[in-house]
Formats: C-alpha cells, sequence, structure tokens
C-alpha cells in the first residue's frame, strides 16, 4: 500500500521512518510536521490528489499535544479541512490519538467505551480532533496511546532529561498513572495493524495500546534515574529526583486496557522498560554530546 505520513519528522514519525521501510511491504511517502500548517482547503486537496495515498497516518495531534508552546486552536481547523477531503475520498485513516483524552478519575484501566472527559486543553483537543474525523471520515481507525516517550524531543522525556543535565531538581508524583509507551512501540504496532489492514482486516474501530505494566510518573522516572546516572552528564540525578506533591496530589489514572487490540489483530504488549535504555542512549546522541 500507499501510506501517507502526516507529522513525519515528529518523534512518533522517526520511529514509523525507521520500522516500516525496511520491512519493504508498503510505500511510505513523508510530510513534515510544517508542511502540514496548510493555510486553505486547497492544499489539502492538492497533497493527496498527488500523494494518492491508500491508507493515511496521521501524527499530528498525538504530537502536538507534547509541544509546551503550541497553539492548537489553528490545528482543529487544520483537522477539519483534511477530514472533510478524506470524507469525500473515501480514504482509509489511522488517526493517532492518547490517553489524555480521559479525566483520569477512574480507578480501573480505561476501556475503549469509556467515554472521553478530559478538561484539559491538550485532552479537549484531542477529543474535538476526534470527533472531527470521526464526522466526516468512514472508514476510521483511533489508536489511543499512553504517554509517548522517546529519547528524541520534543516530549515530557526530553524535559526530564534536560533538567538532570542542567542540575535541576526533578519533582514527580506516583500519583499520576498511565501506561508509557516508546515510539519504537508505536512503530512496532501501527505497522502491525497496517499489515492486517492491507490484507482484509477491518480499517475502522477505536483501539488502546500501552506497553505493559501501569506506572506512576515518580517510578518511571526512578527507572530512567537507574539507567542514566552510569553517565557523567547524569551523575548527579539520583539526588535531583524529589517525589513531589502539591499540584500533583490529586489521583490520576490513565492507564489503558489494552484487551481489544490483542483479540482482533494479536498484537501483545512489551515491557516499557525495555525501552528506557534505547530512549537515553538516544537522547545522549543526539543532545548530551552537542
Amino acid at each position: 500500500m500507499r501510506i501517507l505520513l502526516l507529522g513525519a519528522d515528529t518523534p512518533v514519525g522517526h520511529s514509523l521512518r525507521a520500522f516500516i521501510p525496511p520491512l519493504q511491504r508498503h510505500d511510505l511517502l513523508l510530510t513534515s510536521l510544517e508542511a502540514t500548517r496548510w493555510q486553505r482547503p486547497r492544499m489539502v486537496k492538492k497533497l493527496l490528489k498527488t500523494s494518492a495515498p491508500d491508507l493515511i497516518v496521521d501524527a499530528r495531534a498525538v504530537s502536538q499535544v507534547d509541544f509546551t508552546d503550541a497553539d492548537l486552536a489553528p490545528e482543529l481547523e487544520r483537522s477539519q479541512w483534511i477530514a472533510e477531503t478524506v470524507g469525500k475520498l473515501g480514504s482509509r485513516y489511522v488517526l493517532l490519538s492518547s490517553s489524555r483524552v480521559f479525566h483520569g478519575g477512574l480507578k480501573r484501566p480505561y476501556r475503549e467505551s469509556d467515554a472521553p472527559d478530559a478538561i484539559s486543553s491538550e485532552g479537549r483537543f484531542l477529543i474535538q480532533t476526534e470527533q472531527l474525523m470521526a464526522d466526516h471520515i468512514e472508514p476510521l481507525f483511533v489508536l489511543r496511546l499512553g504517554w509517548i516517550f522517546s529519547g528524541r524531543g520534543p516530549g515530557a522525556f526530553s524535559r526530564m532529561l534536560d533538567s538532570f543535565r542542567r542540575g535541576d531538581t526533578v519533582y514527580a508524583s506516583d500519583n499520576r498513572r498511565d501506561c508509557p509507551v516508546h515510539t519504537a512501540e508505536v512503530a512496532r504496532v501501527v505497522a502491525g495493524i497496517i499489515d492486517q489492514i492491507s490484507v482484509g482486516a477491518p480499517p475502522r474501530g477505536t483501539y488502546h495500546y500501552g506497553s505493559d505494566g501501569d506506572t506512576g510518573w515518580f517510578a518511571f522516572a526512578e527507572a530512567v534515574v537507574a539507567y542514566a546516572s552510569q553517565f557523567d552528564t547524569f551523575a548527579n540525578a539520583t539526588e535531583l529526583l524529589q517525589e513531589g506533591h502539591g499540584a500533583e496530589a490529586a489521583h490520576v489514572n490513565r492507564a489503558l486496557d489494552c484487551t481489544a487490540i490483542r483479540h482482533q489483530f494479536g498484537i501483545q504488549r512489551r515491557p516499557w522498560r525495555d525501552f528506557i535504555e534505547r530512549a537515553v542512549r538516544r537522547y545522549i546522541e543526539l543532545y548530551s554530546e552537542a
């Protein structure tokens, strides 16, 4: 299949670019995040006419919510344009979303049948994006992911290591819980879904995926420090990581129930701890040595 990747220069996009082409099963057509900042609807039509994709993978929204200074309002209008255009063409569409669509008040992992109820600006943006696509695109495949981490920024993982590198104290709390997932694992899951869609699997529905082992933010940060502290750059990270309270005192649980994707696509979860070393090493390669 010809697959159009929107947001090819994001951390998720980079992992998809590294994973899919070597398999030689599909042609991957790349569009950077900057190139998706369309100024008018006809620019969307031109892109889709030129690329003529069999399937579109949209990594824009799930990446933009990690940008600390992102202006998300214009992105909703752009999503409206692409939703209307894709809806008329009838193209298959995979939208990457996030556990942030949930407020986090449940004590159990969130299922696909649970109504999105986020109150944060980022969460509301993702809910609106999902709804815009669902209103116009059929078939639509929505993949909600746990908290995404990568050694390639921007993102909370890179910001945490930035703080350690500067010698700043990092406060974290296990009152924040999620299912972390490395971008390489996102690429594996998305590639598996694409492969099965290409041979007849239903290209529609909403599914959840997060790596095995939901965890608190402080426990996750401890795992990062345990590996990173062996490098001189992060030699003081153990002392800099502190268990924080205050603003994070309220319990927030965005862990995801990933049963449906296993049953439908046979995708097994891998532990998030398996990817800590890779993420830290990539950060050092890209930022620390420079």
